[in-house]
């Protein structure tokens, strides 16, 4: 799976002919319950499509801490092609 890194959530990612659309239910079940990458790179593959997985950090937090004294991680996002029959 490709990995962009952004410094906003664009609505769509265009790679060659592919129009790739971001994946809400995917990104959100894959913070949620933990789903690694590559298990969900193999699901959609066996639909027929493809996903490429975008870093989402704002440039006015970029090395900054939080509280904890962390710094601050980007949010990660799955961006998949339509199904081949639609």
């Amino acid at each position: 799976m490709q990995t962009f890194s952004r410094q906003f959530l664009p609505e769509t990612i265009e790679i060659g002919a592919d129009v790739y659309k971001v994946n809400i239910e995917l990104s959100h079940g894959m913070r949620m319950n933990n789903t690694p990458k590559k298990a969900i790179s193999a699901t959609l593959k066996k639909e027929g499509r493809r996903a490429v997985l975008v870093k989402v950090l704002s440039r006015n937090l970029r090395g900054k801490t939080d509280l904890h004294g962390k710094p601050y991680q980007p949010s990660e996002w799955i961006y998949t092609t339509q199904k081949n029959n639609q």
